[in-house]
């Protein structure tokens, strides 16, 4: 990573940017949770894609989730960096890791949770790797 930091009109950007798509994300996770409830997945797009495949709506809630999470840990990265005008520590980026998981957890279950867990894990490596 460089030491150059963006100018404020540039993180500002980004942390709308990255907002949005989380709000967008976390949406499409919770209509896909709502969707789920054993009430009305008979009728809902859920019920439909588990007659396809009930693999696909696995895959479907773990990239919506992984994609929340790659995209609110870019947002509090970014807001830290305008806030204070220091780069995040892992302390922040290990607290969304956790949420975003149990967040999975408690609204698709185990597996989901699990399986998010591991994808964002990956994530989590790369930022790492992107260090030096």
């Amino acid at each position: 990573m460089s030491d150059e930091t963006p100018e404020r009109s540039e993180i500002v950007k980004s942390s709308v940017i990255t907002v949005s798509l989380s709000v967008v994300l976390l949406v499409l996770a919770l209509t896909f949770w709502a969707w789920s409830s054993p009430d009305v997945i008979d009728t809902s797009p859920v019920g439909g894609l588990n007659a396809i495949s009930p693999y696909l709506t696995v895959v479907l809630e773990v990239f919506m989730m992984l994609g929340f999470f790659v995209f609110l840990v870019v947002t509090v990265i970014n807001l830290r960096l305008y806030v204070t005008g220091i780069r995040a520590g892992w302390t922040e980026v290990i607290l969304v890791f956790v949420l975003v998981s149990v967040m999975s957890w408690l609204m698709f279950g185990a597996a989901v949770g699990a399986a998010t867990g591991i994808v964002s894990l990956g994530f989590v490596v790369y930022l790492y790797l992107l260090q030096d």
